[in-house]
């Protein structure tokens, strides 16, 4: 083959964990569809073949290699955009992180294809996975988390190199599948559609039909049945014209072979949505001053803080902007932390504004596809989602809505890119030119800071919608409590009889406990031993419904022991309690109660959140009892009484937010209370009644905890008065995992101009199976200082793994944790 002189090259970005893009040479076929934003496959290494998304392209030939041929273009038009590619990049430096990890958080997982073999879930597999070897049950349930898994990722998490007997356990017994070639996964699913054949379309041609239909009774039904939902020849789901005919597909069938209809298979979207309709209720007047306020700060400030008290009606605000947003041709983002809060909202929203995308983490992998191709061709214009639909291909985007903006679920924790969405919808919007309203009851520290130097808009509802009045806070000690045994598991005498109260007067009650499961744990009642999980340093926590002992950070479980393993003694007692536990302590106190717990162990389902709430808003339940999931944004007009049932967890937790969080969530759960005429009560369970949060929820202008703890985070050095890196040092080796971090945390002493803190051993000491410890970067307010701090740690990093001993060390970076 005759090469040109300027053969065209791509940059292309992998769908892998490593530095920088990799050039490919593009065959001159090629070079006319070639163009940043579309996938190509491309080889890779030796025998592996993966999906690429092209960056750009250029005629410079690499120095270092020579340059392997692109091997097909997989899409024809672009799936990213440059705005996109833009902001990956962006992310990648901001974060620390490789531009590889950023498209696999990106892209929907249809769009990242590679050769290498992977595994996967058995669609029909009928057993009961908690039923297989530890080993098998750990791959399996990861599986449960995430689509595939490689052979490398089985190893991480079983820690062992030789896993092939454990993986051919697996397909023996149809747990898994594999595949081990490219494959586009992602299906359009289609449905079969119906229209009269044109040559029965007049009303003169119908009446034909019908006259050679009269010995078909079954046959006239469906012709019926067709022109009542269509009478102008339209295409039609087969699906409805049967169920509305009742008959069955061989009565249909009939129809087309005599010609009188024709059918075509044609694709349908997976993602559906029930509109609420909703009547146009006009804007309170402090409503209607409060968007002015917005407005007409936007001319200013490209992002506004919009600080409104729980019931104050920010969402009715929200629709407002969004409608004169939507005038203008343009889209808009509304961003939630939570995928429980998608369904009531979204059922709002369709019924003031129509059609509504919905992209969440709850979707599988084909309803993401769908989603981001409605966005890319502009046909869905306004779009909620968790912090994941930041990715999203806008082309027009106007407004970005972060509502609840405290909620620290903004944050991404694992695996990399770890991203704030509420900070990276500011850069997002700033490449569009667009405007970010910020939304909470309980702004962030950060955000008041920001309002305060005059960087953001600051707007205030500071009143209830309609004239509802905020919920009376009341304050149980429980030190005395306990004392005087007036506690029934962990709930006060006190709080029972308000519940009572509330219960004979038909109202509903909420309960918060931040903790799930039965028991956090086990405990020898004679020797003090306690089961801990074989993988992470920490306890296991037993779980009544399914008899088990779990680890919530790697998914080991176990059944529980009959005796202690140390003593031997059978005296094993459950210690503490969790959201399942407090159920069946309200089933006894409660027995005509109807109960409903919400937490991760029921709420896993694709839809168990929203069938949870359903039956809940519907008074199918007079009592709700769950984690942080009931504290966020949830609106039930019956709720008269809510229960926080161990405050001092939210306040003695290692952390320097633990009281801003504290104080958030809170003043949050209250928020649940009383949303109607009838004012509401909340009743706090928590050891000292005058810690200084108690006056802080007590105190409807924040003004005092916010200045508060600004004054103690700029006295330790913490955000927002200053920058934090942490570095987390990880190796199955405890020795290496603490030279590793020793070597690292020198080398970057040296370099950095702030403070390096460390090396030190967590408090969760032992995670999946690797030996932790940390190192904290304490850094002063200044770009330069923080890029320059940046590029030490990849300096280091570098310099580190070219000794052999560190080379299976594992190093997380997460800026801004």
């Amino acid at each position: 083959m005759v090469l040109k002189d300027h053969p065209l090259f791509c940059e292309v970005i992998l769908p892998l964990a490593l530095k920088g893009t990799f050039t490919y040479r593009v065959p001159e076929d090629m070079e006319s569809y070639i163009q940043p934003g579309i996938r190509v496959e491309v080889p890779f290494g030796k025998r592996k073949v993966y999906t690429a998304l092209v960056q750009s392209t250029h005629h410079e030939a690499p120095k270092a290699y020579a340059a392997k041929d692109v091997i097909a273009i997989t899409d024809e038009t672009p799936i990213v955009h440059e705005r996109q590619l833009s902001f990956w990049k962006w992310m990648s430096e901001y974060y620390c992180c490789h531009l590889g990890e950023v498209m696999q958080a990106a892209l929907p997982a249809y769009f990242r294809l590679d050769s290498e073999t992977v595994y996967m879930k058995a669609e029909n597999y009928e057993g009961e996975i908690l039923d297989l070897p530890d080993d098998e049950y750990l791959v399996a349930s990861a599986l449960e988390h995430q689509e595939q898994l490689t052979l490398e990722d089985i190893r991480l998490i079983l820690q062992k190199k030789g896993v092939t007997k454990i993986i051919k356990s697996l397909l023996d017994k149809k747990v898994i599948v594999h595949q081990e070639f490219i494959e586009e996964r992602y299906r359009p699913k289609m449905e079969v559609f119906c229209r009269l054949h044109p040559d029965y379309h007049s009303r003169e041609q119908q009446h034909m039909a019908f006259n050679l239909l009269q010995r078909s009774p079954k046959q006239t039904d469906v012709l019926l049945a067709y022109l009542d939902m269509s009478r102008t020849g339209e295409w039609v789901k087969r699906g409805e014209v049967l169920s509305k005919a009742e008959v069955t597909g061989s009565v249909f069938k009939a129809l087309v072979e005599k010609g009188i209809f024709e059918i075509e298979d044609r694709p349908v979207y997976r993602v559906k949505t029930e509109s609420l309709h909703q009547d146009v209720v006009p804007l309170s007047q402090a409503q209607s001053e409060v968007l002015d306020s917005i407005e007409s700060q936007f001319a200013e400030h490209s992002v506004v803080l919009l600080r409104g008290v729980t019931a104050s009606g920010k969402t009715h605000v929200y629709t407002e902007l969004i409608r004169k947003i939507l005038s203008e041709g343009k889209q808009v983002l509304y961003l939630l932390p939570e995928i429980s809060l998608t369904s009531q909202l979204i059922q709002r929203l369709e019924g003031m504004l129509g059609k509504v995308g919905v992209y969440h983490s709850k979707f599988n992998p084909a309803e993401r596809v769908e989603t981001w191709h409605k966005v890319l061709l502009e046909e869905y214009h306004v779009v909620v989602g968790a912090r994941s639909a930041i990715f999203l291909p806008f082309k027009n985007l106007g407004l970005i809505i972060v509502d609840e903006e405290h909620d620290g679920s903004y944050k991404q924790q694992d695996p990399a890119p770890r991203y704030q969405a509420r900070d990276c919808s500011i850069y997002v919007a700033h490449t569009f030119k667009a405007k970010v309203l910020l939304g909470s009851a309980t702004p962030s520290l950060e955000s008041w800071v920001n309002v305060q130097s005059g960087k953001y808009g600051y707007a205030v509802l500071d009143k209830r919608f309609s004239g509802m009045e905020l919920p009376d806070l009341h304050f149980i000690n429980m030190a005395k409590a306990r004392k005087e045994q007036r506690v029934v598991g962990l709930i006060s005498d006190e709080l029972q009889a308000a519940m009572h109260h509330s219960l004979s007067k038909g109202r509903q009650v909420i309960l918060f406990q931040n903790r799930r499961g039965y028991a956090p744990q086990l405990e020898c009642h004679d020797c003090g031993w306690i089961p801990y999980c074989k993988n992470c340093d920490v306890s296991l926590t037993y779980h009544k419904y399914s008899d088990q002992l779990k680890c919530h950070y790697c998914g080991f479980s176990q059944s529980p022991p009959t005796s202690c393993q140390q003593c031997k003694s059978t005296h094993l007692e459950q210690k503490g309690s969790g959201t399942e536990r407090v159920e069946d302590d309200l089933q006894v106190l409660f027995p005509d109660a109807r109960i409903l717990r919400m937490d991760y162990d029921t709420a896993k389902g694709k839809y168990a959140h929203e069938k949870i709430i359903a039956q809940f808003a519907e008074g199918e339940a007079e009592i709700l009892v769950g984690t942080q999931m009931v504290t966020k944004g949830l609106d039930f007009s019956n709720v008269g009484l809510v229960g926080v049932l161990n405050a001092d967890s939210l306040l003695h937790y290692p952390d320097f937010r633990a009281m801003e969080r504290a104080w958030q969530v809170l003043h949050q759960v209250s928020g649940r209370a009383g949303r109607s005429e009838q004012k509401g009560e909340v009743y706090i369970q928590i050891g000292n009644p005058s810690h200084p949060i108690t006056h802080y929820l007590r105190d409807q202008e924040p003004k005092q905890f916010y200045d508060n703890e600004w004054k103690e985070r700029a006295k330790f050095h913490y955000p927002p008065y200053n920058r934090l890196i942490h570095i987390s040092i990880r190796d199955k080796q405890e020795k290496t995992a603490h030279d590793a971090a020793l070597f690292f945390y020198k080398q970057l002493h040296q370099r950095i101009q702030g403070e390096c803190l460390g090396p030190g051993v967590p408090g969760l000491s032992r995670l999946k199976g690797l030996y932790l410890r940390e190192i904290l970067l304490k850094l002063p307010k200044n770009q330069a200082i923080l890029n320059a701090a940046k590029v030490s740690i990849e300096e280091v990093r570098q310099l580190m793994f070219q000794y052999q001993a560190f080379k299976n060390v594992r190093i997380l970076v997460d800026v801004d944790p």
